[in-house]
């Protein structure tokens, strides 16, 4: 069973690990660092009591960026990254959220496609945004313009 509660920058030591597991370019530890106080929302999620899970936000005048969100790998394919995205929607929900907004490694199908079922929607791509050399990729920016549920 998974359970959430609000990451706090004290959480650092617990979510960097998922950081770098989860993503190909993880944030540097400055970066993830920089996105706490009082504009920022995070979440972390717990599966019997294990941190397995993060996402980092932000909510300024009813607009919220979901800037980095990841399920630890020896976590992921159980639906937790769904339940994480909810769990990041009726947060910044509750706190005045009217808008959403995130962007996404094209070749990453798998979440495009939960993003979209949750009702986002691409708006734009950031050509060659990710990557050095020639293994770049596109950022596909995604917006959810309405309460979807």
């Amino acid at each position: 069973m998974h359970r959430f509660r609000p990451l706090l920058e004290t959480d650092f030591a617990l979510v960097y690990p998922i950081e770098q597991a989860a993503h190909q370019e993880p944030w540097s530890q400055a970066n993830l660092l920089s996105c706490f106080g009082p504009r920022y929302l995070n979440g972390l999620m717990l599966v019997e009591g294990r941190p397995a899970g993060f996402y980092i936000s932000d909510l300024v005048a009813g607009d919220s960026s979901l800037m980095n969100i990841c399920v630890h790998p020896d976590f992921q394919g159980k639906g937790l990254g769904r339940a994480l995205l909810k769990e990041y929607l009726a947060c910044s929900k509750a706190k005045g959220a009217e808008a959403w907004f995130l962007e996404v490694r094209a070749g990453n199908v798998a979440a495009i496609r939960l993003y979209e079922s949750e009702g986002f929607a691409e708006y734009c791509r950031r050509a060659d945004y990710y990557g050095n050399g020639p293994e770049r990729e596109d950022a596909v920016l995604m917006s959810r313009l309405f309460d979807f549920g």
